[in-house]
């Protein structure tokens, strides 16, 4: 091989910058979504639980996020990547799948799958965060790892702080403050 050539092929290999490029989370939908706390009363097809069908479910996943790869992450996105992952189970593997919006008529999903706060929920974690700060809360966010945040508005050319809630025992608690630089 000429030096040339060697040279062209070190230029386009991976750079350590892209190298840490993480993949969208939505390939493994499937797993993040059961590893997530659920909310009370939420279903997931029983066929996801199955081990026998576990790396079909997983092929499906990743078949699904390649055919969305152009779908804005909006709130519609999820519905879009389930729509998919369903006629790929029904297509390649005979699965009839219901997801989880078909099962859980009552729950309001997010982007990536994640159970939106609901309006009780916001009331009741306000009530917590308000006892630690004063500072405005500017939103109570549920990621698609389930983790809800509370936002606060930062003082002028200070932190800003972030409360980490979870529902434990019948209630919610701080469990963590992420501080945020300006």
């Amino acid at each position: 091989m000429s030096a040339r050539v060697l040279v062209l092929l070190a230029a386009i290999s991976i750079s350590p910058a892209a190298a840490a490029i993480q993949p969208d989370p939505i390939y493994r939908e499937t797993v993040i979504r059961h590893a997530r706390p659920r909310m009370a009363g939420e279903k997931f097809d029983p066929q996801e639980s199955d081990p026998k069908l576990r790396a079909t479910f997983a092929a499906a996943d990743a078949a699904a996020e390649r055919r969305v790869g152009n779908v804005k992450r909006d709130d519609r996105f999820v519905f879009r990547f389930w729509s998919e992952k369903k006629s790929i189970l029904r297509q390649k593997y005979g699965i009839e799948w219901k997801t989880p919006a078909e099962l859980n008529p009552q729950i309001t999903y997010g982007s990536y799958g994640q159970t939106q706060i609901t309006q009780r929920e916001t009331t009741e974690i306000t009530r917590v965060v308000r006892k630690r700060t004063s500072r405005p809360i500017t939103s109570v966010d549920r990621d698609f790892r389930g983790k809800v945040t509370v936002w606060t508005k930062p003082d002028t050319h200070e932190e800003r702080l972030a409360y980490v809630v979870r529902f434990e025992r019948g209630a919610w608690k701080i469990v963590d403050v992420e501080r945020w630089m300006p």
